[in-house]
């Protein structure tokens, strides 16, 4: 019986050994593609300058990222902040400037809704323009996400003061927003 312990024990450590000797190591691995894009961007088109307008939302845009670094968003205002009458209607009739001919926004605001990467701070509730040809701002998410930025949707708003001086026609501004790779800091 005792000769029947010792070849049973010797017979579990050879399968032992043996398996540990013949073991391969396996590492699965992939990727994650980067992601750093604006989709859905639309600037909205039936705004009613007749009247002062008050938190409006002028335009909206989408913003996926998945870098750790997160993202600036950079805006950039043509008009530096000026809807510019660039059409009247009517037949002969010229576009003129000045006064009668230009709606300065008085205020800005960006929301956001949807998943904001973990660690990122919301836009900030006002903000101002700084420059010229084009007037900017840089929202700065201000640090590293520890998860992806997924269809954060990002209103722009604007205010806008009343006029009777205004002249008929087509009023606008042209927006740029371009989305950088941040520094996480």
């Amino acid at each position: 019986m005792k000769v029947l312990k010792v070849i049973i024990v010797a017979s579990v450590f050879c399968l032992v050994f043996a398996g540990i000797c013949l073991a391969a190591v396996l590492v699965p691995e992939g990727t994650v593609t980067a992601v750093n894009t604006i989709s859905s961007p639309t600037a909205v088109t039936t705004l009613a300058f007749n009247s002062a307008g008050n938190d409006v939302t002028v335009a909206t845009i989408t913003i996926d990222n998945n870098y750790e670094n997160a993202f600036d968003l950079k805006l950039d205002f043509t008009n530096d902040g000026v809807f510019k009458r660039v059409a009247a209607t009517g037949d002969g009739i010229t576009v003129v400037s000045g006064v009668g001919a230009v709606i300065p926004i008085t205020e800005f605001r960006l929301t956001g809704s949807g998943t904001l990467g973990a660690g990122l701070s919301s836009p900030p509730a006002t903000f101002t323009l700084s420059g010229s040809g084009p007037a900017s701002y840089t929202w700065d998410t201000g640090a590293k996400q520890s998860t992806a930025t997924v269809g954060y949707q990002v209103d722009i708003k604007a205010d806008w003061a009343a006029d009777t001086r205004l002249l008929q026609g087509t009023y606008q501004e042209t927006l740029t927003a371009t989305l950088t790779v941040g520094d996480g800091l």
